[in-house]
């Protein structure tokens, strides 16, 4: 059951985590760095951003739901993650050489509205609450090298944070790739910090 966790004081765990992470097909960047990371939600209804999904239709269907705290439905929301090594990268690791991670300034914070998720937001067993302590019982799984060594880490590995109703360009910091040849494709198309981090892939 989809459920709520009332605000309190920010724990010192989760200051571990000062960035969040967006990943998307390369050529969805240029789209992104105009408009900003925008809901599922938006990016379908607009016929002038191209869209390269790399999502998974089988989980897409469960976000199609409310999130308690607000009442959006979760594809309203631009999703971020806490640690973007995660199920879902893993699931799509035939396409590292063509995915990007966008490293976003915690400053997103404070724009609009936002709901902090345990886990997977498609997940039934998933909390949420506009406070990050909801992530608090997910920590060691986040920093952990392996999910599969943890009771419910597939799920709680992909914690998120949902922005609402999307996320500026100005928060986005770099850009993170798995190779030299996207990393001097991608800087023909932004000024921004570009980085080949082949550990943030797998």
């Amino acid at each position: 059951m989809m459920t709520s966790i009332q605000p309190n004081k920010v724990t010192d765990d989760f200051l571990r985590f000062p960035f969040f992470y967006h990943m998307t097909h390369k050529d969805n960047l240029v789209g992104i760095l105009q408009h900003g990371i925008l809901s599922h939600t938006d990016v379908f209804a607009r016929d002038d951003i191209l869209v390269h999904d790399i999502s998974d239709p089988s989980v897409q269907r469960w976000r199609d739901r409310e999130e308690p705290v607000y009442h959006h439905i979760i594809h309203d929301y631009a999703p971020l993650y806490i640690n973007p090594k995660n199920p879902m990268l893993f699931v799509r690791r035939d396409l590292q050489s063509e995915i990007v991670i966008l490293k976003i300034s915690s400053d997103v914070l404070e724009d609009g509205q936002h709901v902090f998720s345990d886990g997977n937001a498609a997940s039934r067993d998933t909390q949420f609450s506009s406070n990050p302590n909801v992530v608090t019982d997910s920590v060691d799984v986040l920093n952990a090298k392996v999910w599969k060594d943890y009771v419910d880490g597939k799920r709680r590995r992909c914690a998120e944070l949902l922005v609402y109703p999307n996320v500026h360009p100005v928060h986005i910091l770099s850009v993170m790739c798995s190779n030299n040849a996207l990393a001097k494709e991608i800087s023909l198309k932004t000024d921004l910090h570009i980085e080949v981090n082949t550990s943030m892939f797998f």
